[in-house]
Order: C-alpha cells, then sequence, then structure tokens
C-alpha cells in the first residue's frame, strides 16, 4: 500500500489519560479544526484554546511529549469518523470492526462427501457432512498523512489541520477499498477449481451475458465496476426489429436512462452500479498524460443478492499516528495508520463473478 517515509520517526501513545473522545479540548480542537463555534462550554473553551496554542507551540519547540499529546487529539476527532465511513467496506461482504488486541480469523462452512439424493428403495441414502475451516488472515496497515505547521497553529489557525485531517480520511477509506478489490481480484484469478472469470481486452457482451447467467442461479445480479467498466454495458443494449430490412434501435426509456446517469441501471433483470473511484494525485502514467485511478478500474464484478458473500473486511483497532521528519525535505509530517484486512472464503471463489479488462488495467496481478 502507499505510504511515505519519514525518519526519526516516533510512535505516539496516549500521553495524557484525560484526554478521551468527549473531553472539552477534543471538542474544541475539533470545533476549530472545523470552522465551527465553539462549543457551548463557557471558560473551559477558552481554557480548552489556550491549551492547544501551548502545546503547539511547545511541540514546534521541539517538545515530542506535545507533539504526542496533540496527535492523541488529533485520534479522538478522527478514530470514529474513520471507523463509521469503514462501514461502506461491507459493499461486498461483511465488515466487523475489531478490538486492538484481537486476533482476525475467517471461519467457512462447507460439506463434504456425497450430495444428498432422492429416497433409494433400499432405503440407502448418502448425506453430505457440514464442515467448518478455520485459518488466520493477515492484516495490513493503510496510512496517509500532512504536514505539521506548529507556528500556524499556535496563533490558532487552523486551516492546514482542516485540509489535512479530511485528506486523511478520504486518502485511507480509498487505500483500504482499494486493499479490498485487490484482494478480491488476486484471489477469484488464482482460484482453482470452479470459478466465474474472464480476462481480456473490453468487456465483451458475450463474457458478460455467460457469467451472469451461471452466478445468477445463487440469486438476483448486481454488475459493480468503475464508470471505465460499467458504461460499456451501455453498448449492448440496443435491438434490432427483425424485420427483413432490420432496424437497430434503443428505447426511450433507456435512453433517458444513459442521458440522466451515464449509465444503463438495469441489464438483462441485473443492477447496474458505478462504484465511484477519485485520482492519486502522488501518481500519474507512464505517459504523463493523466493521474492514475485510486481503485482499478478495469475490475468488473458480478455479485449475488439475497446470499452471504465469501468477502469478508475487518478494521482492527483505531487510528494509531507517528511524528517525524520527511526523509527527503526534512518537513514535520504526521501519519496516521489504520489495520486492515480482507478475505475470499476460500473454496468459494465462484460466489462472485470478475471481469478484468485490461485494455484499463493491464496488469497481470494487483500488488498488495
Amino acid at each position: 500500500m502507499n505510504t511515505f517515509e519519514m525518519n526519526n520517526a516516533r510512535k505516539d501513545v496516549d500521553v495524557n489519560p484525560q484526554i478521551k473522545r468527549n473531553s472539552p479540548v477534543v471538542e474544541v480542537f475539533s470545533a476549530m479544526v472545523n470552522g465551527k463555534n465553539l462549543p457551548n462550554l463557557g471558560q473551559t473553551a477558552d481554557k480548552a484554546v489556550n491549551y492547544i496554542k501551548d502545546l503547539a507551540t511547545k511541540a514546534g519547540d521541539g517538545d515530542t511529549h506535545a507533539a504526542s499529546e496533540l496527535n492523541q487529539i488529533r485520534r479522538e476527532v478522527l478514530t470514529p469518523v474513520v471507523l463509521e465511513e469503514a462501514k461502506l467496506l461491507d459493499l461486498f461482504g461483511s465488515y466487523t470492526p475489531l478490538g486492538a488486541d484481537e486476533s482476525i480469523e475467517r471461519e467457512v462452512w462447507g460439506y463434504a462427501g456425497g450430495g444428498a439424493r432422492f429416497q433409494a428403495l433400499d432405503g440407502t441414502v448418502t448425506y453430505p457432512r457440514q464442515v467448518v475451516t478455520r485459518y488466520p488472515v493477515a492484516p495490513v496497515d493503510v496510512s496517509s498523512g500532512y504536514e505539521i505547521d506548529y507556528r500556524a497553529m499556535a496563533a490558532g489557525n487552523m486551516e492546514r489541520e482542516n485540509y489535512g485531517m479530511q485528506m486523511v480520511r478520504t486518502d485511507i477509506m480509498n487505500k483500504a477499498a482499494a486493499y479490498v478489490v485487490k484482494k478480491m481480484y488476486n484471489a477469484i484469478k488464482n482460484a482453482t477449481g470452479v470459478k466465474f472469470f474472464s480476462e481480456g481486452s473490453g468487456i465483451t457482451q458475450a463474457n458478460l451475458d455467460n457469467i451472469v447467467t451461471k452466478v445468477r442461479r445463487m440469486g438476483p445480479t448486481s454488475i459493480l465496476g468503475s464508470y471505465a467498466v460499467v458504461s460499456q454495458i451501455n453498448n449492448f443494449v440496443p435491438y434490432t426489429n427483425g424485420a427483413n430490412t432490420p432496424i437497430t434501435g434503443i428505447s426511450d426509456a433507456v435512453m433517458e436512462e444513459i442521458r440522466k446517469n451515464g449509465l444503463v441501471m438495469n441489464y438483462k433483470g441485473s443492477l447496474v452500479r458505478e462504484v465511484p473511484t477519485g485520482y492519486d494525485f502522488t501518481k500519474v502514467n507512464a505517459a504523463g498524460t493523466d493521474f492514475e485511478a485510486l481503485l482499478p478500474e478495469g475490475l468488473l464484478f458480478v455479485v449475488p443478492t439475497g446470499l452471504r458473500s465469501p468477502v469478508a473486511t475487518w478494521t482492527r483497532g483505531g487510528l494509531t499516528s507517528f511524528t517525524g521528519n520527511d526523509v527527503s525535505t526534512g518537513r514535520i509530517l504526521t501519519r496516521f495508520d489504520l489495520t486492515v484486512a480482507a478475505d475470499v472464503a476460500q473454496g468459494h471463489e465462484y460466489e462472485i463473478g470478475l471481469m478484468n479488462d485490461t485494455s484499463i488495467t493491464p496488469v497481470t496481478d494487483y500488488a498488495l
């Protein structure tokens, strides 16, 4: 995952036991960062403002204890928001938040033995046996951060803090989502046995229809992907009247859908939904003509509804933070990490169909 490199990094700890999520100093700091009126706390609010400014002054003078305490306040502001947004990871499957000391383990149910048959005349029937498999899932840390200006903070200017903390929220969740999507791609592509997978240039109607037909046997399906792939389904909806002189057209309803949304929203009974992705403004493509997308744009998923997804995601604990200097520039940086894990149930990869348009993402595997 994307990180940035710091030297003399110091991992923060909770240096002040009085700082909690509902502490006045946390409420005041949040209001200052977001440009809101200070909470109605009377003189306590003024004391909190002066306390924050004093911490910034000390941190700017090299006081590591003060820098860690400021990060502790930032974490109390950011963590509940990030963990609330992490619930969006259940787009493809279950999401479970864990405590900082909990291990990540997957429990997968399946069957062994012959399948059940109609009752035989002699009473001999073979029944499958339920089995459960448990295995650990290794997590990763996704990171983001920003440059700190203690001098501006000491003067009460929180503009950089506002921008930086908003960026951390967005960056961490985008990287977590990208990790889950790439994990799904690698698991489904590399699975042995039955899998519904197609890879080639473009999303072809024949391959899409084939995968939808197979996955639909497990329930009504949804087709999910970036605009770059789901918009290609627009090409599959024109009809031919079948007369001696055929006329190819498109229904008024579909034309209106495409006009409003840029997409046909339903394809042969499957809901079509765009998975939004943004730019990674720190990276450009090989030609230098465009920024790289945060999520893989060439992947299209066919997901059954009404079926427990084989995909599971977790976050462990809350945010952790580090403070240090940028290796190349020496600037003071604060980095936030979130522990994330994802898994596609081993032996159940066939429950999700996947197509990869290699003309958009010409790779064979996604590095994790």
